[in-house]
């Protein structure tokens, strides 16, 4: 652990322009053994379950009739105990710290969405991902695919997402060149060979009943990830917290972090148009934003040498958060906790100043402990987008 007397430079969000970040120098390393986030809070009541039946209130047990001589010496005994020495209590510098405040503090630094996905995690029931093709595919930790109460279709709005001029970059290059390049009609041969040619037209949001799932599996053909490049947080670190860009800390990353949007065939012709030619006659497609929400730490290398440690999410308090680049460094390459140690902002103990650490692994520990909190598979509302010509891919097979 840092020394006392050491002091650390921390980044904080301006003032004024939130996504770029300032540089501070006075943060001073704090005791462990005094300052910890707590998750002594209780669980929130499950969300998505039937209505428990009433309790009956049992009947008051009655007591048993004592003689007047009988009640008067245990009156006098009662009287003549000493009262036991009050044990000497130490308070605490400052209030404990919960994990399940963190959405609270979202809320103040205007993070509506990760506020209300993070209280949704909470008050799911326990399921996550511990594999990398879970964290990719909706898979928990019994092998089976997340249960429809983790499968979230209503929080998030396309309009919402692409109000963000990054996500709507990619969104745009996904329309408009992503979904006509060779992997995307690979992916579409693909579909087609599970596909028996038919004169009809297919709606294949109606052929899948509506299940968001089920169409993402059988019909999705391309997609384009958002902030995905930014997955290694040491790397991004690096590169400049004053890059026109900042470090991307907004309400978008803070509810989707690295997410895709994704493009599946919703309405087509499918016909054989000789011995062993198809056509492909698309009339219309959806995009949608598809996201796992989860704190599974990936497998794989720390900067390519090192094994990876748990991802550094931030040091937080009630107000908010700051970044402290050895932090970030610390939980690439480690998941211990004598590394991740609480700091004061100006070497400052007050509630508002001290800031604790905060890692994937600190979500996983506080499901296994409480038996509850659900990682969550994502969707958007689905945009309709017309061809104004069908587009046309014909295919041997």
């Amino acid at each position: 652990m840092a020394s006392d007397n050491e002091q650390l430079s921390y980044y904080t969000p301006g003032l004024l322009i939130p996504w770029r970040w300032k540089r501070n120098e006075s943060c001073t390393p704090l005791d462990l053994g005094e300052f910890s986030l707590a998750s002594d809070k209780p669980a929130p009541l499950l969300r998505d379950q039937p209505p428990s039946a009433p309790k009956l209130k049992p009947a008051p047990a009655k007591r048993e009739a004592k003689g007047v001589i009988e009640g008067f010496i245990e009156f006098r005994e009662w009287l003549n105990t000493p009262s036991p020495p009050k044990p000497e209590t130490i308070r605490p510098r400052v209030k404990p710290f919960d994990l399940q405040d963190i959405p609270g503090a979202m809320e103040r630094i205007g993070w509506p969405m990760s506020a209300k996905v993070m209280r949704k995690w909470f008050a799911g029931e326990l399921n996550y991902a511990n594999t990398d093709d879970g964290a990719k595919f909706g898979i928990n930790q019994d092998g089976m695919p997340f249960p429809p109460s983790m499968i979230d279709t209503t929080t998030f709005k396309l309009e919402w997402i692409l109000g963000f001029p990054r996500a709507k970059e990619k969104y745009l290059q996904l329309i408009s060149k992503m979904i006509f390049e060779p992997g995307a009609t690979r992916v579409l041969k693909s579909i087609c060979s599970r596909l028996e040619p038919s004169p009809y037209y297919t709606d294949t949001w109606k052929a899948c009943n509506e299940d968001i799932n089920r169409y993402h599996k059988e019909f999705q053909f391309q997609f384009n990830r958002v902030d995905s490049e930014n997955a290694d947080k040491f790397r991004m670190f690096l590169k400049g917290v004053a890059a026109p860009n900042g470090l991307f800390m907004d309400d978008l990353y803070g509810s989707l972090g690295a997410f895709s949007f994704n493009v599946a065939l919703d309405g087509f012709f499918y016909q054989r148009v000789g011995p062993t030619r198809t056509r492909l006659a698309i009339e219309k497609i959806s995009v949608y934003m598809r996201d796992v929400f989860t704190f599974h730490d990936r497998a794989g290398k720390a900067l390519g040498v090192l094994p990876s440690g748990t991802q550094y999410l931030g040091h937080w308090n009630k107000t908010g958060f700051i970044l402290i680049p050895g932090a970030i460094a610390a939980g690439e390459i480690s998941t211990a906790d004598w590394l991740m140690y609480p700091v004061a902002r100006g070497g400052v103990i007050s509630d508002s100043t001290v800031y604790y650490p905060v890692r994937n692994k600190d979500y996983r520990e506080w499901q296994l402990k409480h038996k509850q909190g659900g990682d969550l598979v994502l969707y958007s509302d689905r945009k309709i987008i017309r061809f104004p010509a069908p587009y046309v891919v014909e295919f041997d097979l």
